[in-house]
Parts: structure tokens; C-alpha cells; sequence
């Protein structure tokens, strides 16, 4: 018996193909996906905006039930959250382990996404075997070297397909933080206020990590009135709408809002390249920019290095996370008490991922999710 992916087989051309079904060797894994999430960087790919290999079987947001496993899996990855046994609920982190040989794993060992050398589930090429490397898909193989995170029981697998991106958002939100330093006005601390550009699903958890954190008030700005009145139910404190205020409206706002000196924190989640210049724009002298929205390449803007000194500002990028960082992020979604589960579009089913695609982005949906198995 095979199994069945949605496969994208060129730019705007998703088709259902099936694959053999791999059989698991001693440090392998095959899931069964219950549930996984498009992120932006799946209708990138399916616009053409990667480059990449084709077929793929995307989807890196993934919820699966262990369906068969090796007697290594334990030494041949990284397991936790307990010992991991059929019919188990795990996530998976895109990125496998690092080498271990290369420069960035020698000397940057605590930034494994720098590993030139990791494989990446969701975005390896469906022509390599066993071909069922993403989450677009019935089964997915796991194979040795991964990140394997079991989900705790008491986590709804609808709050759990959330893992990833919450990932995301936590290590946006912690690259903002200065250990020991903020009373004395360096980084994220205990009563900051942080302004989130973009009210996407990274934007919202971003929120919802800010408030979980401690932050003292929390700025959004967005074009969508919709999805600012949902950032305000995950703990915003302040709404800027992009379409009823001009730039100088709305950085006159912040600061009117933070003692009119600008926000101690800026995250830009929306990756337009505007909003990074915004970003810079907006934050208070000797604050923190963190830059998470641009995971591909949207554009550029003029930048004048004068202001970057000028304000004394410290410029922190995000490429992805520590494998740990699920670990952060499903500690999150068990714990917080904000209405995450508004974030979830209803489940579509593995056939019309190409709708989901379409649907990704627009106004009236945050987080589509599809399931496999529907």
C-alpha cells in the first residue's frame, strides 16, 4: 500500500501522487500526519519565489502519530519530552540535526539553522527515497538525525499543529531579551513595551508570547481591522490600522503611547520590506529591531546607516531557531490562557491544499491547516 501526498511538482502545479511506502530501518520513523499547518513559506514555494528542486512534498507545521519506528530512534536522534512508542503524538523541527564538521556547527554550535549541511523536512526534493520527506502528505518519513518532540497528552492537536510557527515567534521574542540588563533599559524585561509589526500568525503568537512573558504593553500594527481586533483578543494593548493612518500618524501614536519616546522593542513580523523601515523608524533610541518576516527575499529598501547610529539601535535577525525552541513553544500553548485556537482556519483535506494555498494570507484567514487523513 502506498501513500498519498500533495505533491507541488512545479510552481502553481500541486498534484495528489503517491509514493511506496517506506519501511522504518533501525533509527527511522513513519508518521501518520493528523494535522499540519501552510506557513507563508509553502506559498512562496508554490509561487515560485524558491529556489528549489522540484517535486517536493512540503509542509514542515506538522502534527503525526508514530505508525512505525525503529529500535535506535532514541540514540539515532534527539528525542524529548519522554520516550516516544507507536501511536504517539510528536512534532517534528524542518531542520535535522547539524553535522557536526562544518565551521558554523564548531563555532556557532547554539545556531544549528546556520549548518549549510542539515536536511530541511518540507523542503527536500520528493526524487530522493524513500520521497516522503514533508507534511503535504498521508505518511512521513523520519529519518535519523531529526528533532523529535512528543506532544504532551493534555495539548489539543489543534493547538499542537501550532508548534512551528509558535516556535518562530518565542525565538523572535527571546533574541529581543537582555539577561541581567533590562532594569537598566537594555532589551525585552518584565514591563517593556513592544510594538509587533504585522498581524500574521507569527505577529499574533508573538503577542501571545509578549503577554505570556510579561511585557507591559503591546503595540500591533496592521492593515486588516479583522486581524487587529484578533490581536487585541491575544493581549495587544494597542491597534494601529496601516489603512486609516498614514506612517507619520502612526509613529506619532507610539510614541505618544510610550512616553513619547518610542517602544523599547520592535518586532517586524509582516516581511514587507517597508515595515523593516518602519520598524527602525519607530523603535526609541538605544531600543531593539527584530527582524522575523523576511524568510525570503520580499525586496529591499533605502537604508540610511546614520540613523542606525544616530538611535544606537541593536538590529537582531531571525533565521529560524534551536531545535529546543519547540520545547519553549509547546510550553506556550499548553500554558497560555489567550484564545489561540481563533488563529485555526476549518480543516481542509490533503486534495484541496491548492485552495489552502490560495486561501494563505488573505484577510480572513490566519493559520489554515490541513488534514491529511479527512
Amino acid at each position: 500500500m502506498g501513500a498519498v501526498t500533495a505533491a507541488l511538482l512545479a510552481p502553481d502545479r500541486v498534484e495528489l501522487t503517491e509514493f511506496d511506502r517506506p519501511s522504518a530501518g533501525p533509527g527511522d520513523m513513519l508518521l501518520e500526519i493528523i494535522s499540519v499547518g501552510i506557513c507563508g513559506s509553502d506559498k512562496h514555494m508554490y509561487l515560485g519565489h524558491a529556489n528549489l528542486e522540484f517535486p517536493v512534498v512540503a509542509g514542515h507545521e506538522l502534527v503525526g502519530r508514530v505508525v512505525a519506528m525503529g529500535d535506535d530512534v532514541a540514540t539515532a536522534s534527539s528525542v524529548v519530552g519522554g520516550p516516544v512508542a507507536i501511536d504517539d503524538r510528536v512534532a517534528i523541527t524542518p531542520s535535522t540535526l547539524g553535522c557536526g564538521r562544518c565551521w558554523h556547527c564548531q563555532h556557532v554550535p547554539h545556531k544549528p539553522a546556520l549548518c549549510p549541511n542539515r536536511m530541511v523536512y518540507g523542503f527536500t526534493p520528493a526524487s530522493r527515497e524513500p520521497h516522503l520527506f514533508g507534511g503535504f502528505a498521508q505518511l512521513m518519513f523520519v529519518g535519523p538525525k531529526s528533532n523529535i518532540f512528543r506532544i504532551p497528552d493534555d495539548l489539543s492537536t489543534p493547538r499542537a499543529v501550532l508548534t512551528e510557527p509558535a516556535a518562530v515567534a518565542t525565538r523572535a521574542v527571546e533574541r529581543a531579551m537582555g539577561t541581567g540588563v533590562p532594569h537598566v533599559g537594555e532589551g525585552l524585561g518584565i514591563g517593556k513595551r513592544v510594538a509587533v509589526l504585522g498581524a500574521g500568525p507569527i505577529g499574533l503568537l508573538a503577542v501571545v508570547a509578549l503577554r505570556h512573558a510579561g511585557a507591559g504593553m503591546i503595540i500591533v500594527t496592521d492593515a486588516s481591522a479583522p486581524r487587529l481586533a484578533l490581536a487585541r483578543r491575544m493581549g495587544a494593548d494597542v491597534t494601529l490600522n496601516l489603512s486609516e493612518m498614514d506612517d507619520d500618524a502612526r509613529l506619532a501614536a507610539a510614541r505618544d503611547a510610550t512616553d513619547g519616546v518610542g517602544p523599547d522593542v520592535v518586532i517586524e513580523a509582516a516581511g514587507v520590506p517597508a515595515a523593516f523601515e518602519e520598524a527602525l523608524a519607530m523603535v526609541r533610541r538605544g531600543g531593539r529591531l527584530v527582524e522575523v518576516g523576511h524568510y525570503f527575499d520580499s525586496g529591499a529598501i533605502q537604508l540610511k546607516p546614520h540613523t542606525v547610529c544616530q538611535k544606537e539601535v541593536d538590529i537582531l535577525g531571525v533565521w529560524a531557531y534551536p531545535p529546543i525552541q519547540f520545547e519553549t513553544a509547546l510550553s506556550l500553548l499548553q500554558r497560555t490562557a489567550a484564545p489561540i485556537d481563533e488563529l485555526l482556519s476549518t480543516p481542509l483535506p490533503l486534495a484541496e491544499l491548492e485552495e489552502g494555498l490560495r486561501l494563505t494570507g488573505r484577510e480572513e484567514t490566519v493559520k489554515v491547516v490541513i488534514n491529511p487523513g479527512a
